[in-house]
């Protein structure tokens, strides 16, 4: 087998893997936390995502949502009174996507929400393994929308937020000599 036949299967293999990866994540506490990329924890029942948050200059047509004068986190819909949260969708974000998922628990409180989001200080841990090996997924991935949750027509000031973050290693495999697919 030659060298582009074993690179062309690396870069398959990889195609596959870069979108399925799951990395080892643990806690300083050494407990699995096994966050992906797009797993959302939530405590108690969590709002309904409602629409999507486009980056700046991305969004398809005029803007939906302006952020709210108490946090910019907060959005009120154009013409309506209903109050929405865009919610951190990463913690780590890697060239292939998101390495390390941020968390978002959701508690009614009286008239308002309580909302803790969890983003983890990511430590990573290289383990390089000799040989040869593809590192990378080719090209950079466009960045997502932001999901947006509907918390109701409610006052912005009713709506608790608080960040929280744990520290988080990562295992990475890589190898002594890498080659990175087209």
């Amino acid at each position: 087998m030659t060298r582009a036949d074993r690179m062309w299967i690396a870069v398959m293999v990889l195609a596959n893997a870069c979108t399925h990866a799951r990395s080892e994540v643990r806690s300083d506490t050494g407990a699995d936390a096994g966050a992906t990329a797009g797993e959302t924890a939530q405590a108690g029942e969590a709002p309904p995502i409602v629409d999507q948050h486009w980056p700046q200059g991305t969004e398809p047509g005029p803007p939906r949502w302006r952020p709210s004068e108490v946090d910019p986190r907060l959005v009120v819909r154009e013409g309506s009174d209903e109050l929405g949260f865009l919610e951190h969708g990463c913690a780590y974000q890697e060239p292939c996507g998101c390495l390390v998922a941020a968390e978002h628990r959701y508690r009614r409180r009286g008239d308002g929400w309580a909302i803790v989001v969890v983003v983890p200080e990511v430590e990573i841990r290289r383990v390089v393994k000799r040989g040869t090996c593809v590192e990378g997924c080719g090209q950079q991935q466009p960045p997502e929308p932001t999901p947006i949750r509907s918390l109701g027509a409610i006052d912005p000031r009713a709506v608790e937020i608080d960040v929280q973050r744990p520290r988080k290693v990562v295992k990475k495999q890589t190898c002594t000599d890498p080659m990175v697919p087209p």
